[in-house]
């Protein structure tokens, strides 16, 4: 009997060497040496390796010890098989052909644009290799249903002609017959076992640490259990599982049971769960393992928990010592209690902790947490090269160059901390951010020939340093622009890259240092080296492609000395990892398992016709992980209760355990409920965490701000839409008008309301101008066509000119049903006329004006007019002096401050909402305007006069119309620091 197995929480580097020297000790040195061991990872291999050599009791030859996913590369047992297809030539090919056949105009076939085609091909690459894994022939595609199907599924069948016919056909042509990876995985594991079964092995062999859940690993685990000499050790597996429950797991009805992953190593050797021997002595019942091996046991006999019950009360209080939970408000929180639970062990010198997580992006949360409190963990969970330092600076540079100038993406370039075009980084930054002020910051209309816009009215040193940049971007541009090949272009972005990345000509180009920068070089050599492979013709997307070809690597933090009892691993390189602290964190639904994600090209039945694994068995997988890492001494599981602020659902295992442990009180009745004493234990940390981040000394809540200037500071002129503004907010004016800071339009700012009303205004002054006196007949039309040529001049999106085409039409006929009865005694129409006049209280104050229309009426009286592109304002908010606009252009042409127009007294006006909504507009009419003038200077005097005096402040948000207003200046008065309520 050669199948052996190491229960669930055992520390399995420790228990294997312990069976391997009590098995092989006597063996002479040279037989202990020819001894072969094959493990799971790398990672298993240093732990195997180093607890072997630290047990040997003596200096020793250790055994040959080699990764199993390596049997395709290791020399002795790849002799006279081809080499594998380079991996990078492989995606070029796949990528080449997948664009051949978006462009080839089947609309069946053409779903994606030509700009997916590297995404496809590595979605392409990854199924080739679940075949070459399954040893499943690309041919049998063609049997892949055997019924009715969805007719998406009909359209993926058809498209996987690329790799079902054409890419075969390929690599027999261009690649010499090169297998996949995963082929030639396959055919090395066949050498060797066919060379075994020729000449069995006279040493020993065994496999450790994994559980066959991959056809091949399985296959080699089960030959190695039919050689006279073989043993197979399984990690994490339960030999005395109940044949009820085997029985589901081996006829495949429960595959997210722990021992699901096996399934395919017994029923490859024959044998049940229980016909495995214990590598070493059978270790004492573990009360933490039976509790969870219950909570894991499938759904339909789960009925089982009411019989176990009462033995499992007995026991709970010591399957459950040394249990605790966290359940965090946050990614955030969940990350710091983790880093103070590490720091807390880390107090007792002889103690180990172990972390472990599925997600990315909490492990590198915890290891930002750990670094604040000084610990580094030994951390191998990398990093898509795609998003570091160097990864992106290569994206960035390939996005400029490649597509018509876009000022987010060239601005995220100029700020990039990696460039240095040809100066150091402290002149760059100053010449970068002019250019983003002037060049940038502005109004875009799509009007993008160059990679690199222009710099209006530059400067000597900013043309210098606008030269030496579109010196080292357009050659890629043009090169890309004219359609050169990969090889071109890969060679024009290397040097595109190391000019902007070196501060001096014999500087080294900052974008190859440190370890993330060597795996970019890297992957830019390969793509050079492979460039052929995708052909002499045109690139395709070349941004695309290169994000593509970095998405499959992966790089390793920089250097550090790690400290040497903290662990950061994912699951799967844990098997043998033991720790005297084991930390589960992360165990939300969707992550601790993550849910199986849909096959993109087959569905469930068509994945089963082929042969091809289930979705399902990653679940398998990781409730082993789980179990093995749940079953250790001291265990603490995570989990933030909300992401992103919307609520989590607990893992199914938590779920499990929980729903068991309440069952279980039901029967003991303890004082205090089992759950809560474990949150208690973890919320121990979460208190800490809160001590922490919490200041030594209440805060003071921050002020409202009410900066009081120098009276020689403060503005003595004003426009008069300013008044409400200083009335409403006159924090917004002291910023404007004495710190003289003006509100910067967002990067790629596109067209927004304000240039809605703009451009309202622009089509009225058109049409007044066209039709200046009664309204013809055509009036609508003329409105119309008049908005047409303005929308044609100043917006250049189609979509956004249709939206506000739209909307003027939508407000046209109430505007020219009113309109007839303000023309009715209209004698002459002005629009977007200037004004001012002098104040004497205060004395010397400037008041100015910019009128949307004054009408000159028959009577020698006037009308005036104030468009807006929303709401107008309410007779209240007028009544309240807020809104004075009107009044004061009323006020200002009674004194003849217009510019080309007589004094007039102005007795009506109104605000003229054309919001195209409702009827299509709005109107708030002010008849006794002329009546009115008197007290609304006489406020403006007063308001005037008392910030005049040096003690009054511009107080921030004074009386905004409603909480929600955004202000241009909320974040210079750290609004969200105070509340509206304060001062």
């Amino acid at each position: 009997m050669s199948l052996y197995a190491l229960p669930p929480g055992v520390d399995f580097a420790h228990a294997f060497a312990e069976g391997f020297w009590a098995r092989f000790r006597a063996l002479p040195p040279a037989e202990l040496a020819r001894i072969q061991i094959w493990v799971n990872n790398r990672r298993s291999l240093r732990a195997i390796e180093d607890t072997l050599a630290l047990s040997a009791g003596r200096a020793r030859l250790l055994p040959r010890l080699s990764v199993v996913s390596e049997i395709g590369t290791a020399p002795l047992a790849v002799t006279g098989l081809p080499g594998a297809i380079d991996q990078t030539r492989r995606q070029l090919r796949l990528t080449r052909l997948v664009e051949r056949f978006l462009m080839a105009g089947d609309e069946e076939r053409t779903a994606a644009p030509p700009a997916a085609a590297a995404d496809l091909a590595l979605s392409l690459a990854t199924l080739i290799d679940e075949f070459d894994e399954a040893g499943v022939p690309l041919a049998a595609l063609d049997h892949a249903t055997d019924g009715e199907h969805a007719a998406h599924w009909a359209r993926n069948l058809a498209f996987l002609e690329v790799i079902r016919s054409h890419w075969p056909a390929m690599t027999e042509e261009l690649e010499g017959s090169a297998p996949g990876p995963k082929a030639r995985q396959r055919r090395a594991l066949s050498a060797l076992l066919s060379g075994w079964q020729a000449a069995p092995p006279s040493s020993p062999v065994l496999v450790a640490a994994s559980t066959g859940s991959i056809q091949t690993t399985a296959e080699l685990m089960a030959a190695v259990a039919g050689l006279p000499n073989g043993h197979v050790i399984l990690p994490g597996f339960e030999r005395d599982l109940e044949p009820e429950i085997w029985d589901r797991v081996a006829s495949g009805e429960a595959p997210e049971h722990p021992a699901a992953p096996f399934r395919q190593v017994l029923q490859l050797t024959g044998r049940r769960a229980a016909e495995a021997l214990s590598w070493v002595a059978e270790p004492a019942i573990n009360p933490r393992r039976t509790l969870l091996g219950q909570a894991m046991r499938p759904a339909p006999v789960t009925d089982a928990w009411h019989l176990a019950a009462p033995a499992l009360a007995a026991d709970l209080p010591s399957a459950t010592e040394g249990l605790a939970l966290i359940e965090a408000p946050s990614p955030r929180h969940e990350a710091g209690a983790i880093a103070l639970a590490t720091r807390h062990a880390l107090t007792d010198p002889d103690r180990k902790v172990l972390i472990l997580t599925p997600s990315a992006a909490l492990a590198r949360r915890i290891a930002a947490a750990l670094a604040g409190l000084g610990v580094d963990p030994d951390d191998s969970l990398g990093r898509p090269l795609a998003q570091s330092t160097p990864g992106v600076f290569l994206r960035l540079i390939a996005d400029v160059a490649a597509r018509p100038a876009d000022p987010v993406r060239l601005a995220g370039l100029l700020q990039h901390p990696l460039m240095q075009p040809g100066m150091e980084r402290g002149p760059h930054l100053g010449f970068a951010r002019r250019f983003e002020r002037v060049a940038l910051r502005k109004r875009w209309q799509d009007q993008r020939a160059h990679a690199l816009p222009d710099w209006p009215d530059a400067g000597p040193e900013d043309a210098t340093w606008h030269n030496a940049l579109a010196e080292r971007i357009d050659p890629l541009a043009a090169s890309i622009a004219a359609g050169a090949s990969l090889s071109t272009l890969v060679e024009a972005h290397i040097t595109a890259a190391e000019a902007l990345s070196c501060p001096t000509p014999d500087a080294p180009p900052a974008v190859w240092a440190k370890e993330a920068g060597a795996a970019a070089q890297r992957v830019m050599a390969r793509i050079a080296s492979a460039a052929d492979a995708y052909g002499p013709d045109r690139t395709g997307d070349y941004p695309s492609l290169l994000l593509g070809l970095m998405r499959s690597e992966e790089i390793r933090p920089d250097a550090v000395t790690p400290h040497p009892r903290v662990t950061l691993l994912s699951p799967r390189e844990a098997r043998v990892a033991h720790a005297d602290l084991t930390i589960l964190a992360g165990l939300n639904e969707g992550t601790w398992p993550s849910l199986p994600g849909e096959d993109p090209w087959l569905s469930r039945p068509m994945r089963a016709n082929l042969g091809l694994p289930s979705p399902e068995r990653r679940i398998g997988l990781a409730a082993h992980d789980f179990l093995q890492a749940a079953a250790g001494r001291d265990v603490l599981m995570t989990r933030a209760v909300k992401e992103d602020g919307t609520p989590t659902v607990a893992s199914r295992w938590l779920i499990r355990l929980e729903t068991l442990i309440a069952g279980i009180d039901a029967v003991s009745a303890p004082a205090e409920p089992t759950m809560q004493r474990l949150r208690a234990r973890g919320a121990v940390y979460l208190d800490h965490l809160y001590h922490v981040d919490r200041p030594a000394a209440p805060m003071p809540r921050a002020p409202r701000p009410s900066p009081t200037p120098p009276v020689g500071m403060r503005p003595t002129q004003l426009a008069v839409t300013a008044i409400e503004t200083l009335v409403r907010d006159p924090y917004a004016v002291y910023a404007r008008h004495i710190l003289r800071l003006r509100p910067m339009d967002a990067l790629d700012q596109g067209a927004d309301y304000r240039d809605r009303g703009t451009l309202i205004h622009e089509i009225l002054t058109r049409f007044a101008d066209a039709a200046p006196g009664p309204l013809p007949e055509n009036a609508e039309s003329l409105l119309l066509e008049t908005a047409d040529r303005a929308l044609a001049e100043q917006i250049s999106q189609p979509e956004l000119r249709r939206v506000w085409r739209a909307r003027v039409q939508r407000f046209a006929p109430w505007f020219l049903k009113t309109e007839r009865q303000r023309r009715a005694d209209l004698r002459q129409s002005f629009s977007e006329i200037e004004g001012h006049m002098t104040l004497t209280q205060p004395p010397g104050f400037v008041l100015t004006a910019r009128a949307d229309r004054i009408d000159l009426l028959q009577d020698g009286s006037a009308a005036i007019y104030d468009y807006k592109a929303g709401a107008p304002p309410s007779p209240q908010q007028i009544k309240s002096k807020f809104n004075q606009q009107l009044h004061l252009q009323a006020a200002i042409l009674a004194a003849g401050g217009f510019e080309g127009l007589p004094a007039a007294l102005a007795e009506r006006g109104a605000y003229l909402g054309l919001t195209g909504s409702g009827e299509g507009g709005k109107e708030t009419p002010v008849d006794a305007l002329q009546d009115e003038i008197a007290p609304h200077m006489a406020e403006l005097s007063n308001l005037l006069t008392r910030y005049a005096d040096p003690a009054m402040g511009y107080t921030a948000r004074r009386a905004v119309t409603q909480e929600t207003h955004e202000g241009d200046y909320d974040h210079l008065a750290r609004f969200g620091e105070w509340e509206a309520g304060d001062g």
